[in-house]
């Protein structure tokens, strides 16, 4: 069963009162279930992207009720999709199916929503439930593909995609890219001394360091075996440096893994995108720069854009 709870704020009569709860809203009846909700299930069946289905359900909605515009927030607060623009109203719904949670909606406008226009929504919004299920049991199916599932970083398929996709940003609009490869020290005598299991955790410390180390607005990636990718946008070669040397120094740090003390150490080799350059290029450069730092010694960055290094 669906469930939509809804709040209007900055409300005057005859509308809703503020922070009124509507209740239990769920699939249209027989009797509630009219052409123009038909029409919409049909339209948004079309589609399994969470973007392109609110902006479709955006689309629809306008030609039934005046609305400024419709944003929507996924779940786990990872898309802000926003169609048209906020006014002082709004009406707020918690989208909740069969006690799982699909996010929030919300209509926005320059005057009050009446009731019946709230009542005309919530019938349109029965059309909207079980397609934005779908999109995002979808998009959840396609990121476990793009993951490792041990370390929880993206996989290398999705770094071939995501590369792809920054070099065009890059491009485009003219800003920096930073590739970083980061390879554990010595992780085959980990595995020999501790053994496989072992050395799984020590691969987790590790990215979970990186994960903590880098910004939300950059990516993480296994490339294989004990060596991870880190994508910095708009990151100057000396940036993504700067960020290397967090990197190594935050994996030193983690001291001690499954009750063992251990020392960790990583080596890195960092890279920007060059004026023409191609992700393979770039990525290239930034793996002959780890090769670099593992024939200086280890534990140290080396950069495919400076000669400068650092080691402690």
């Amino acid at each position: 069963m669906s469930q939509l709870r809804a709040k209007q704020s900055r409300t005057s009569r005859p509308t809703v009162d503020p922070q009124q709860a509507a209740g239990r809203v769920g699939p249209a009846p027989p009797t509630q279930s009219t052409t123009e909700v038909l029409e919409l299930t049909s339209t948004l069946q079309t589609t399994l992207e969470v973007d392109k289905l609110i902006e479709l359900f955006a689309r629809e909605v306008r030609r039934h009720i005046e609305v400024d515009g419709v944003a929507y927030d996924d779940p786990d607060g990872h898309a802000h999709i926003k169609v048209g623009e906020q006014a002082l109203h709004r009406a707020s719904y918690d989208i909740v199916v069969d006690g799982d949670a699909l996010g929030e909606l919300r209509l926005y406008r320059v005057h009050p929503f009446t009731t019946d226009e709230l009542t005309q929504f919530e019938n349109l919004l029965c059309a909207l439930v079980y397609p934005l299920r779908n999109a995002l049991s979808y998009r959840l199916a396609v990121e476990r593909a793009l993951r490792d599932p041990l370390t929880g970083a993206l996989n290398r398929a999705a770094l071939e995609e995501a590369l792809q996709r920054e070099v065009e940003v890059a491009r485009r609009q003219g800003t920096p890219l930073g590739v970083l490869f980061v390879d554990i020290d010595h992780f085959k005598q980990v595995n020999d001394t501790y053994g496989h299991r072992f050395g799984d955790d020590v691969l987790r410390a590790v990215a979970h360091a990186v994960s903590d180390t880098i910004r939300r607005s950059d990516a993480l990636y296994r490339y294989g075996g004990e060596e991870f990718v880190v994508l910095a946008s708009h990151t100057q070669p000396i940036g993504a440096q700067q960020l290397g040397e967090r990197i190594r120094g935050n994996v030193a740090a983690i001291g001690m893994v499954g009750g063992h003390d251990l020392k960790i150490t990583v080596s890195v080799g960092v890279a920007g995108l060059r004026h023409g350059e191609t992700g393979d290029a770039v990525l290239k450069r930034a793996d002959a720069a780890l090769y670099r730092a593992k024939e200086a010694g280890r534990n140290r960055v080396e950069s495919g854009d400076f000669e400068a290094t650092g080691r402690c």
